[in-house]
């Protein structure tokens, strides 16, 4: 996906910088993931109000672990190509990326991710 600062790619995901709220975030854009999520650590720096969920869920890991969700931040700024565009990003505690963008953002701006190339 352009706009990435850095960009790698496998046949289903594609990892890099992105910019969330003016601050560049290591990001791991899953078409296969429902909603988008934010580590709390990154979420303090945006500046923002977090809002309770009305029905907190639980999300699997990878690693077979399930974490229960309850806060999201809504309406986040994120840059791509130097346009903005906005996404509800749900509070999930994650060391490996800073923010994990679903296709509920990709479908939101009309995003075409091409992994093959």
């Amino acid at each position: 996906m352009s706009g990435f600062q850095t960009v790698e790619a496998s046949l289903d995901v594609v990892t890099g910088i992105l910019t969330v709220q003016s601050h560049d975030v290591y990001a791991l854009i899953d078409p296969s993931s429902t909603l988008s999520y934010v580590t709390p650590f990154v979420a303090m720096e945006f500046g923002i109000e977090s809002y309770q969920l009305h029905d907190p869920f639980s999300v699997s890991t990878p690693v077979g672990e399930s974490i229960t969700v309850a806060r999201v931040y809504r309406g986040c700024v994120v840059m791509v190509q130097g346009r903005d565009t906005t996404a509800d990003l749900i509070e999930l505690g994650m060391v490996d990326f800073d923010v994990i963008m679903g296709i509920d953002w990709l479908y939101s701006c009309f995003a075409k991710l091409d992994c093959w190339t």
